[in-house]
């Protein structure tokens, strides 16, 4: 790729077209200039299946990838790589916001991010000026939110690098398992994980709450995982909020997919639901709504625990219901040995 595509924007009431963030990869094959500008997620490594592939013994098949945000930032993610992942010679455990100018380091692969409208490397970002054309759409969504529990205790546990590997590849399983089950998005926070589903048939909702459920287990399956693969001295534990509601979805500045994040109150909930798993020591807590679409099933009521539990910013306490992992599985279990469910139920475990 040789070029690079300008986006367009609004300022003052005429269009301009401003440059697009691309990277200059150096290689053995040379330099390189890939443009950012195609979508919103580039996985980099070895295989030719990367978007980004790179011809380097010493990556990764999936080394990393980085993600546009809904605020315009670029983030840089190591997926689990066995050598690391480096940002101005420091090795990235968690997602790292890349700034103009920021050298990225891949094996023996060099590479230098370019922002010409962005943060100077090294600079405090300055408030955003002027307007971009900003597309939104109301629906409907169902809002995953899992954190991992005490990653300060983590981090002291263990070796940094080890604990990049671990963090990587877990963000790396967050990726395949939730795509896998049809979620329009994931962010990237700290070490905390969103994903996003978007309901977009009246009707369909349970049996797409359910496959969001589905993906939570097989996600706490992978993290528990972790331990024997990484050889940890204690298993990773996660908790998980999961809240249904409506939200603004859209990606601003484009035409193209409009299911890239989504804002309002039924996102900030799904949040201070992960928190409310603290308090209640349980593994995920449901908002109201979420569990209003489970009520119908067998045995909901009998499997999950109800509770009001004051979130962090709402006046009035919310209803919730929570449930263990361990629970969980079995509760998706009987839905799938149920005699009565449909043969094209996506259930089965």
């Amino acid at each position: 790729m040789t070029g690079r595509r300008g986006n367009v924007a609004v300022y003052r009431g005429h269009l301009e077209t401003t440059p697009t963030p691309y990277l200059i990869l150096e290689d053995a094959s040379g330099n390189r200039q890939l443009s950012l500008d195609t979508t919103d997620v580039w996985k980099l490594g070895r295989s030719e299946k990367c978007d980004i592939a790179i011809s380097d013994d010493m990556i990764s098949r999936t080394h990393a990838m980085i993600q546009r945000t809904d605020m315009g930032e670029y983030c840089f993610i190591d997926m689990g790589s066995r050598n690391g992942s480096f940002v101005n010679d420091r090795r990235v455990s968690t997602p790292v916001v890349l700034r103009n100018g920021d050298r990225i380091s891949l094996g023996k692969t060099r590479m230098t991010f370019q922002d010409p409208n962005g943060v100077p490397r090294g600079s405090t970002p300055a408030p955003m000026g002027g307007v971009t054309q900003v597309f939104f759409a109301q629906c409907l969504v169902s809002v995953l939110v899992v954190d991992i529990r005490d990653y300060t205790g983590l981090s002291n546990a263990i070796d940094q690098s080890v604990l990049c590997q671990v963090v990587g590849s877990w963000f790396g399983e967050a990726d395949r398992i939730m795509r896998n089950h049809g979620s329009a998005a994931q962010k990237y926070i700290g070490d905390a994980v969103m994903a996003l589903w978007v309901h977009r048939t009246k009707g369909n909702e349970q049996r797409e709450i359910l496959q969001v459920l589905r993906a939570l287990t097989e996600f706490a399956k992978a993290t528990t995982g972790l331990k024997e693969r990484f050889n940890l001295p204690s298993e990773l534990r996660i908790g998980a909020g999961l809240n249904t509601g409506s939200a603004a979805v859209g990606n601003p500045g484009t035409h193209q997919v409009m299911d890239f994040t989504a804002l309002g109150d039924s996102v900030n909930a799904a949040f201070r639901l992960e928190t409310a798993t603290k308090e209640l020591a349980t593994d995920l807590v449901l908002g109201k709504d979420t569990f209003s679409y489970l009520r119908p099933l067998p045995a909901s009521a009998k499997d999950f625990r109800a509770a009001d539990v004051k979130l962090k910013g709402y006046d009035v306490p919310a209803q919730t219901w929570s449930i263990s992992f361990a629970r969980l599985g079995e509760f998706l279990k009987k839905l799938a040995d149920d005699p009565n469910r449909t043969t094209d139920d996506p259930l089965k475990i």
